[in-house]
């Protein structure tokens, strides 16, 4: 029974969010090549910012805290554009909804949860897997 109980709490555990001080990648396909990528890794050099200490946009809509970072991609006539930040999210704005301050079509915005997600598109999905599999690993080492 004790088994079965730490199992859960450490399923429990690796679902958790903190909804504070989420870090994200934040940088330009304009100014740092490797942005655009379609997965970073440690040797990209891309800056990691704390979202708590990025500064809000100038904007007069009621902001909610950060607790997502984002991957945008956009476009005009001068070309494509990808940028990564910390997502800030209008109060009532729907998930995957981003909106730039520019003249810039969005072609495709991806948010995610968890620090550093925004390294690419599937970061969401490795995270959950990972999760997954060590929680069936809990349980089966509790039978």
């Amino acid at each position: 029974m004790q088994q079965q109980i730490f199992a859960c709490l450490l399923i429990a555990v690796c679902l958790m969010h903190s909804a504070t001080a989420i870090k994200c990648y934040q940088c330009k396909s304009l100014t740092d090549p490797n942005c655009s990528k379609d997965m970073l890794d440690a040797n990209s050099n891309i800056r990691q910012v704390d979202c708590d200490s990025v500064a809000k946009p100038n904007t007069m809509e009621q902001l909610q805290p950060v607790t997502r970072c984002n991957k945008v991609v956009t476009s005009d006539r001068a070309g494509v554009i990808v940028s990564r930040d910390c997502h800030f999210e209008v109060v009532g704005q729907k998930e995957n909804e981003c909106t730039v301050t520019h003249s810039r079509q969005v072609e495709s915005c991806y948010t995610c949860k968890g620090d550093l997600c925004n390294a690419s598109a599937a970061g969401r999905y490795m995270a959950m897997s990972a999760a997954a599999l060590l929680a069936l690993f809990a349980v089966q080492m509790a039978l």
